[in-house]
This record gives C-alpha cells, structure tokens and sequence, in this order.
C-alpha cells in the first residue's frame, strides 16, 4: 500500500490501541474507495493486464474485509488465531483469486466472497491445533480408551446398548461413505459440503460454486443428481436397517 495510507504521527498519538489489528484497521480506512460509476474502468483495465488497476481493485476490498473478519471472528471465535490472521489469510486468497476475479461479472464482489469464506474455512480447518484436511473422509476407525480407575465401568447391560447403537451409526456412516465413495468427485464434493458430511461445516449454493468455479446452476444440478443417485443406493438398506433421516 501506499505511504499515504499510513497514519500520521499526530493520530497515532490520538490512538489508545497500537496493536496490529488496531494499526492496520487505521491504515485500511485511509484507502480511498473507487466510486461505483469509476469501477468499470478499473475492471477493464484490470482485465487488460494492469497489474496497477488489478491492485487498485484488491485494494478496495480491504476495508470491507476487515469489517468482515471482525463479525467471522466473534461468530466463530478462533480459539487460537487473532484477528490479523483471519485477515491476512483472506488478503492471501484474494491474491490467488485475482487472476479468476477480474474477468467476473463483479470483480470486487467476488473478491469479497473469496475473502468471506476463506476465514469461515480458516477458522475450521487452520485454528485447530490439530490440522484438519479439507474434503477427506471421516475415519471412524479410533483407538478405544479404556479406564484403569476403579469402580469407573458402566453397567454391562449400558456397554451392550451403546456398543450396539455405535455399531449402527458405524454402519449407516459406512454406508454413506462408501455410497458417496462411487459418486463423480465434484458431485460428491458438493454433496459433502451441502450437507456438513463428515464433520464439515455445512455451505450454501453459492460458497460451493466460489469453491469450485463453477455457476450456482451447475451446483444445484450436481446436488439435485447426487441426492437421486444416493437414494437409489441406499434404498435398499433404509428399510431394513432404518437409517435416520438427516
């Protein structure tokens, strides 16, 4: 960015908070916006190779995103990430998606869906101490624990209800699986993240179509076919085994 963006001496005397966030919120406010009816200028420039017209373009979204990352981080409330690096992580994902951006309809609206969902993702998959991998099957196959305490042993007439209702859902979670294992990818890709399968957080329509590129039609088409297909599948073990709805 710009020097002319950074704050003063003056205000930064005025500020009571010198924290980065607090910094960089300042810096970011002083970036002027590009009027509505300047826009399509930019957009064409930037479409033309302007590597100054495709920054001015990013450069817009940084205030919005700031605001953004603000209410994902009270929604969510990473447990070990702050607030600059839910930005930071957006800012990097915009970069990425520049390229694919400026030849959208809405450049900047892109952008700010790129940025929105990567810090809901972030805070899912990159907060955790414990990295989780996007889009890999859950594994149901734990190690058990067992207490060495004495007198901690639940009832045996419990242990034989909850082995067998664990040996249920590790069934219908089985069948599931393996019935989405024979889906295209990018059907069971949006099949998974329509509906928050194997611990994944659950998407709308439109996110699954930023994440994958694709238009918002092909979405619904990918999960109106996934939905006839898994059916078809598991029809035949719903009856007998009375697979739960949902």
């Amino acid at each position: 960015m710009s020097h002319d963006t950074l704050p003063t001496i003056a205000e930064l005397d005025q500020m009571d908070d010198l924290s980065g966030s607090a910094l960089y919120s300042a810096e970011v406010k002083r970036i002027p916006f590009i009027p509505r009816e300047e826009q399509a200028v930019y957009v064409e420039a930037a479409r033309m190779g302007d590597e100054t017209a495709q920054q001015r373009l990013l450069m817009n979204c940084l205030n919005w995103t700031m605001t953004k990352a603000a209410s994902v981080y009270r929604d969510r409330e990473p447990a070990h990430s702050d607030l600059i690096d839910l930005v930071s992580h957006a800012h990097l994902k915009m970069l990425e998606a520049l390229p694919k951006a400026v030849h959208a309809d809405d450049p900047m609206r892109y952008l700010m869906s790129v940025s929105a969902l990567e810090m809901r993702l972030y805070c899912t998959y990159e907060d955790p101490l414990v990295k989780r991998p996007r889009w890999r099957l859950k594994d149901n196959n734990h190690p058990t624990t067992v207490s060495l305490e004495a007198g901690t042993n639940p009832p045996v007439e419990t242990i034989a209800v909850t082995d067998e209702r664990e040996r249920l859902d590790a069934l219908e979670y089985q069948l599931v699986q393996d019935a989405l294992a024979d889906l295209a990818e990018r059907r069971r890709q949006v099949l998974t993240a329509a509906y928050g399968l194997f611990d994944h957080p659950a998407m709308h329509i439109a996110e699954i179509a930023l994440m994958l590129n694709v238009p918002k039609k092909v979405v619904e088409n990918e999960l109106y076919r996934g939905k006839r297909a898994l059916a078809a599948k598991l029809g035949p073990y719903a009856a007998e085994l009375g697979l739960r709805a949902g």
